[in-house]
């Protein structure tokens, strides 16, 4: 295990069709990649006919938690927190009041 991956909060996904084929070294280098570029939502990876779908996926409760940090930032005396989404959803904005 290195070092990045003990500090992640998410772990890498991978779905499709010939996931034998992807080794550990690749794996180590598409999470590097997920790391050093947020931009990046997801990969597929071509291998013959089939498709390797690679994304990251975070724990649920990390979800709870960020909801809960979001909350308590607006209720810190700011108006509102209005948070971005990476995937061209509209932005959702918090008051204290919500």
């Amino acid at each position: 295990m290195s070092f990045d991956d003990r500090t992640r909060t998410w772990q890498l996904i991978m779905t499709g069709d010939d996931l034998r084929h992807i080794t550990l070294e690749t794996q180590a280098d598409m999470a590097r990649l997920l790391d050093l570029d947020p931009s990046i939502s997801h990969l597929t990876l071509e291998i013959g006919d089939g498709r390797v779908h690679v994304a990251r996926d975070w724990p649920s409760d990390q979800y709870e938690d960020a909801d809960r940090l979001i909350d308590r930032i607006a209720a810190s005396g700011v108006s509102a927190v209005v948070v971005h989404d990476g995937n061209g959803k509209p932005p959702r904005r918090v008051t204290t009041a919500e």
